[in-house]
């Protein structure tokens, strides 16, 4: 029987993603087996399910505000190796689907044939553990609690013996009123029409010949990567060269369509709509997503790269993807003595859509950004580095399951 996706993916129509996200990573100590490594994390869920009604375990009997906590689980490669363990690995989850680890020494590519490195202080990937654990809330206390809640629980196991999981990362983000990034664009507006994204997350039926792999149906694989982005490279461009790069219009958020004799990038003609400012503005839909330009210097750019697809959206070779993006920012001890960045997230069906997005040429393989790759404007081939990356799978939920995943653990 296919089971449902879990929470934390905010996919339906009017479903707006809480405010604040953190990702925890928790890694499977050597010498336990998958049983024990299972009830483990059996204990951490039953505390996650608590703290979605408001308990913490040192206030007994006392009801704390909850910040509509989400909670979603998702496993790594590594997870399927465990001694004992139930399941095979996915055949999605193979090491095609998966990213490359840094040079030892720092940096090195993400993906053959992607723009995108691993910054040059990065030399070990630090979300490549085998659980996942993904909080989303509408308050900043709630995820941090689910942090510092997940140590409690994981420093009692290790009063008597050593805890079968450690806690070893966590990235946090939160969400722009705004519906901007860090460089002042609008973000995130073609992401599928909501009566369309489950067709795209939802793993879809196994055939026969893959009945191993037929547990995940109606689950989905989450792809993470934490980018940090050179906002010292992005000031040094003008405006016209921002504009021509993203592919709209920095002020209303517009599709660019053409350019004028003089190189100005032209929007979309009636974008925005008579009375509004932004493409986010009502009846503006029809210039959400960005239509095929004839233009080769405005094909390149980045909404048009990450843009080019096929219908139906179900089918893995339209690229479709659903994406729940979180900025940051935080303090480095080099100037300008911050880190800004974004925490980019997509749910779909396998791993491969994103993949072929980020390697494919004439989607956004060879470049950082957007922009001819053989002709980078200085600076943009290092525009965004990754900080950390990985590829789970995020089972469905099943009645009567532990935990969603919990067969990969337990006999039935």
């Amino acid at each position: 029987m296919t089971g449902q996706l879990q929470e934390g993916i905010y996919h339906a129509p009017k479903a707006t993603p809480g405010k604040f996200f953190v990702i925890l990573f928790l890694r499977a100590e050597d010498g336990f087996d998958a049983s024990q490594i299972g009830n483990a994390f059996n204990k951490l869920w039953e505390m996650y399910q608590r703290l979605k009604t408001g308990n913490v375990r040192d206030l007994p009997g006392d009801t704390v505000p909850n910040g509509d906590l989400t909670v979603l689980v998702g496993y790594g490669p590594n997870v399927f190796k465990l001694e004992g363990a139930q399941r095979t690995l996915p055949k999605d989850l193979e090491p095609k689907n998966q990213y490359r680890s840094p040079r030892p020494t720092g940096g090195g590519p993400l993906l053959i044939g992607s723009g995108l490195k691993y910054a040059d202080d990065v030399s070990r990937n630090s979300a490549t553990e085998e659980i996942a654990v993904q909080f989303i809330a509408e308050e900043q206390l709630a995820v941090n609690r689910a942090v510092v809640e997940t140590w409690k629980v994981l420093r009692n196991m290790t009063e008597d013996q050593v805890s079968p999981l450690s806690q070893t990362a966590f990235y946090s983000g939160f969400q722009r009123d705004d519906r901007r990034s860090w460089i002042e664009f609008h973000d995130g507006l073609s992401n599928m029409r909501s009566e369309e994204r489950e067709s795209a997350i939802a793993i879809k039926p196994i055939s026969s010949q893959e009945q191993a792999d037929q547990w995940t149906e109606g689950g989905t694989y989450l792809a993470f990567i934490r980018l940090g982005l050179d906002l010292e490279i992005w000031q040094r461009l003008n405006r016209q060269q921002q504009e021509l790069l993203v592919g709209r219009d920095k002020s209303s958020g517009c599709p660019l369509e053409r350019r004028a004799e003089n190189g100005q990038p032209i929007a979309a003609v009636g974008c925005p709509f008579s009375g509004t400012k932004e493409v986010v503005g009502a009846d503006n839909a029809q210039f959400i997503e960005p239509r095929k330009v004839a233009d080769p210097l405005l094909d390149q750019s980045h909404v048009q790269r990450a843009n080019r697809h096929v219908e139906p959206v179900s089918d893995r070779n339209s690229l479709r993807i659903f994406r729940q993006g979180y900025e940051f920012l935080e303090s480095v001890n080099i100037y300008p003595g911050f880190r800004a960045g974004l925490n980019f997230l997509s749910f779909q069906d396998t791993p491969e859509r994103l993949r072929r997005m980020l390697t494919q040429t004439q989607w956004l393989g060879n470049t950082n950004f957007g922009g001819d790759p053989n002709n980078p404007i200085p600076g943009m081939d290092r525009f965004m580095t990754v900080r950390a990356a990985g590829t789970f799978l995020v089972p469905p939920t099943n009645e009567g399951e532990m935990f969603p995943g919990a067969s990969i653990f337990f006999k039935d």
